[in-house]
């Protein structure tokens, strides 16, 4: 039998150390599908949803550092790989994707599920070509594996059915190209002005972003060398041990009090491998030093004073063998004191849940950070669930934290954590989310138990965006609406697709549950009933926000409930009256 280009196709991506695809077949991948199922070596992860399929390819890259990879058919297919697709862009996560296309000549003709897909794609890739021969598709393979690597982003080929039935042609395996060995070094000239600057600086802090995490021992010594706070964003978040008496936690919305104060009150900040966009929690009229690999994020969001255009760890590495040692650490004590209180009131509220009542947030949080192997990887998916678990975990150097950090949608977690299994079957992962969240990619829950995947999910089911509630009073001031749903049993249904559900109720059942989910051998699920009241106290509260919080409760006194609101009350007054009538009769 001949060998067919599909096959050169897949040899070419296990030559640059791809061992898994995601995705759904279909008819203008027919041939890719054959050539995976004779492939040993490359495993095809069947999915429930094209989206799904390209949340797990970056949850693999993001955990392995490889290239993650999805493939889907022409039209819908494709369609609904965007929004895992974004997500990876949104991060710069290294993801391959694959998608069928009719014929080529009969691209543009209309034909049934035929979509353009090089617009549809182009917003969110770095590489974005469609093949028109074979000798063409396998030299774009190239530069796509090439682009996604090193511009750590998605890359995208589209693939006319007749294209890839055709046989393989002589093209050589590729040497691929990664940025991983190689730094950007400041120079000497540039190092000097922001030292001088950090010198003269008398309450200098330190933020660090995800492009910091080369260079987290030299930021650790520079923090303790300037007697530095170490501040940092959610997606960073484990870059370095929490528990480090520097670090203070993270700044924004999903940050805390303390974090942001600091900022607030430094006279000078530096910032490594960060481009944090919400520019009223930067301090305003201070010296800025920013290290960054992208010379645009040195002039993206707010001024910069003094620019460096350079890898973190040679630069974090030329300041800290320059800057001055200092012994005052007055500033560093008073702005970790607000913390350690933090600490304890978040530890009492975890503690305060009364009998019988939904359980708290924290308290969730804090039974996890209990039982969790020293080298977890936890999965979060938007909304509150990220902020309650970037305040009161506190992550250590082995554990990794991943979440949808830049496009921040719901439904990346739990497909995510599958993906991070693949790349690391030995370690536990868990997934943290809201019941939002959950419902929108628990199609694939199913998957997890397909392959086996021991991933524990976590379910904080409060029957509400409470996030979005939160932003509707203090965005705009309004009343709630539009938030509140019907849940399933999360638990049955996790039973009902072959994994373990426990479902917890009140407090006492929290560490228990927690402890017996974790120790199972398999994919489960924990339905936690969580207080949709707890309340989110915004770390920085503008007279904007606390105006817009009265407005909002104001309005709600004299406001009729939404009509969600009223949807839900009929349905309870029903069950109640179906068990009457069954207890009765």
């Amino acid at each position: 039998m001949a060998r067919m280009l599909s096959d050169q196709v897949l040899e070419t991506l296990k030559s640059v150390g791809v061992r898994r695809i995601f995705g759904i077949p279909g008819d203008t991948i027919d041939t890719l599908m054959e050539s995976l199922r004779t492939e040993p070596e490359v495993e095809f992860v069947v999915c429930r949803h094209e989206a799904n399929a390209a949340f797990m390819a970056s949850g693999d890259a993001r955990v392995s550092g490889g290239l993650g990879v999805a493939v889907a058919c022409q039209g819908p297919g494709t369609n609904n790989l965007i929004n895992g697709l974004a997500d990876a862009a949104g991060d710069r996560i290294p993801v391959l994707c694959l998608t069928g296309q009719v014929d080529s000549d009969r691209i543009g003709s209309g034909m049934p599920q035929e979509s353009s897909q090089i617009k549809l794609l182009d917003e969110i890739t770095v590489f974005n070509a469609e093949a028109r021969t074979p000798n063409n598709l396998m030299e774009l393979l190239h530069i796509a594996i090439n682009a996604a690597l090193t511009k750590r982003g998605v890359a995208h080929i589209s693939v006319p059915s007749n294209v890839m039935l055709q046989n393989a042609v002589h093209y050589p395996l590729p040497v691929p190209v990664t940025d991983h060995d190689s730094e950007l070094v400041p120079s000497d000239e540039i190092i000097k002005g922001a030292v001088d600057a950090i010198n003269a600086a008398k309450r200098p802090v330190i933020l660090y972003g995800s492009g910091s995490r080369s260079a987290a021992q030299q930021i650790v010594s520079l923090s303790e060398k300037l007697q530095a706070p170490l501040l940092h964003t959610t997606r960073s978040k484990d870059i370095i041990d929490n528990n480090h008496g520097n670090v203070l936690g993270g700044i924004g919305i999903m940050g805390n009090h303390p974090a942001n104060h600091a900022m607030h009150e430094a006279d000078l900040l530096l910032i490594v491998g960060c481009n944090f966009a919400w520019r009223q929690f930067y301090p305003s009229g201070v010296p800025i030093v920013k290290i960054d690999i992208d010379p645009e994020h040195l002039a993206t969001h707010i001024p910069v004073t003094h620019p460096i255009l350079a890898s973190a760890r040679p630069a974090v590495q030329a300041l800290l063998d320059s800057v001055d040692d200092r012994t005052d650490d007055a500033f560093l004590k008073k702005s970790r004191k607000p913390l350690v209180k933090l600490i304890d009131d978040w530890t009492f509220k975890a503690k305060a849940t009364k009998p019988g009542k939904p359980v708290h947030p924290a308290a969730i949080m804090d039974a996890i950070a209990q039982t969790m192997d020293d080298d977890a990887i936890v999965c979060g998916d938007s909304g509150s669930t990220t902020i309650w678990f970037n305040n009161v975990v506190r992550i250590t150097p082995k554990q990794r934290f991943i979440w949808s950090a830049n496009l921040a949608t719901l439904g990346g977690g739990m497909p995510q954590a599958i993906g991070a299994s693949f790349a690391a079957p030995d370690r536990q992962v868990i997934m943290i989310g809201g019941d939002g969240g959950f419902q929108m990619s628990i199609q694939d829950l199913v998957t997890a138990a397909m392959y086996e995947r021991p991933i524990k999910c976590f379910i904080l089911n409060n029957g509400c965006y409470k996030f979005i509630e939160f932003e509707e009073a203090s965005h705009d001031g309004n009343v709630a609406s539009g938030t509140r749903f019907l849940n399933p049993d999360y638990a049955a249904l996790a039973e009902a697709c072959h994994c373990k559900g426990i479902s917890v109720s009140e407090y006492d059942q929290l560490l228990p549950a927690v402890q017996e989910a974790l120790a199972h051998d398999g994919p489960c699920v924990v339905d936690c009933n969580t207080d949709p009241d707890a309340l989110m106290i915004p770390p920085a509260v503008t007279k904007h926000m606390a105006l817009n919080y009265v407005k909002s409760e104001i309005k709600s006194w004299f406001s009729p409930p939404s009509p969600e609101i009223l949807h839900l009350a009929a349905q309870a007054e029903a069950e109640m009256q179906r068990k009457h009538d069954e207890a009765a009769g």
